[in-house]
């Protein structure tokens, strides 16, 4: 007999109607339990929240509990809000070293409502744990697998929401933030943007993202200047919004990024870059 935990943090797949108002997290695991031959399951119901306000506290809690409960299982069930999912994604990727499957899922309409996607993303996160193809960290969603720090979310209503970034994987894990005070600052390049105000988004902050434009360019001139003073007293790295990440060598643009101090986020997201800064910057280890 397979013994999985089903953990519960909220999110659309948990939500509902009951207080008049728009959707919210408001069933328990027990209510979304699959059905299985030979898998006998157990629910922790974290929390319950929107998955916008997931935290850094938030991911704590999970970690906690991630760790504690594997040994006692085969593997384990995490039902998560989509819009947050590759951070969380990341961070159980870069933190929980197991060869045992932790598989993320989540859905685009709630459990019980008609044609929900719910039902069948729990079942297929539960069959991908059950046979344990994917050790480690995953996301299962509509008969996909995505690797936890490779998750990209592409659609906000499609129920086929998810993609591989880049093939990403991580080499090897890092300790969890114990004291998470280092946050990294997270800003999108537009053409709208001055030197000044991409100084007062990474002014304090050891750790800069910017997410620039395709392959990794910045614009010549101001931008590409505070770039090289910030890179002088922060550590900067340049993702892209696009599959495949940043390939910065190829046009003028990004070589200029590199020579200003920034440093390349390769096949890391946006959200897999911050998470990593942010574990990096509180523990003072590189992968």
């Amino acid at each position: 007999m397979t013994r999985l935990l089903m953990v519960t943090t909220g999110g659309t797949i948990a939500s509902g109607h009951s207080g008049g108002g728009g959707l919210a997290p408001e069933k328990n695991g027990a209510e979304m339990l699959p059905k299985l031959e030979d898998v006998s399951f157990d629910v922790l119901d974290l929390y319950a929240i929107d998955s916008t306000d997931m935290s850094p506290a938030h991911w704590k809690l999970l970690y906690d509990a991630v760790t504690e409960k594997l040994p006692e299982y085969d593997g384990i069930v995490i039902l998560h809000g989509t819009d947050t999912m590759a951070y969380t994604g990341a961070v159980l990727a870069f933190t929980v070293s197991t060869d045992k499957p932790v598989i993320l899922t989540g859905s685009m309409l709630p459990f019980g409502v008609p044609e929900s996607d719910a039902p069948g993303n729990i079942q297929f996160a539960a069959l991908i744990t059950k046979y344990r193809k994917y050790p480690g960290v995953h996301l299962a969603f509509a008969n996909r697998v995505i690797g936890g720090a490779d998750i990209h979310k592409i659609n906000s209503s499609e129920k086929d929401a998810f993609r591989r970034y880049s093939g990403f994987k991580v080499s090897r894990t890092l300790p969890f933030p114990e004291k998470p005070e280092a946050f990294p600052a997270v800003v999108k390049l537009s053409p709208f943007m001055s030197g000044d105000d991409l100084r007062r988004s990474a002014d304090g902050h050891k750790s800069v993202i910017i997410e620039t434009y395709g392959a990794g360019g910045l614009p010549a001139g101001e931008i590409t200047d505070t770039v090289g003073e910030l890179a002088k007293k922060a550590r900067v790295t340049i993702t892209t919004p696009c599959i495949g990440g940043t390939e910065p060598d190829r046009y003028e643009a990004g070589r200029r990024a590199l020579a200003a101090g920034a440093f390349s986020g390769g096949m890391m997201s946006t959200e897999c870059a911050a998470v990593y800064e942010w574990i990096v910057g509180n523990s003072g280890r590189h992968i």
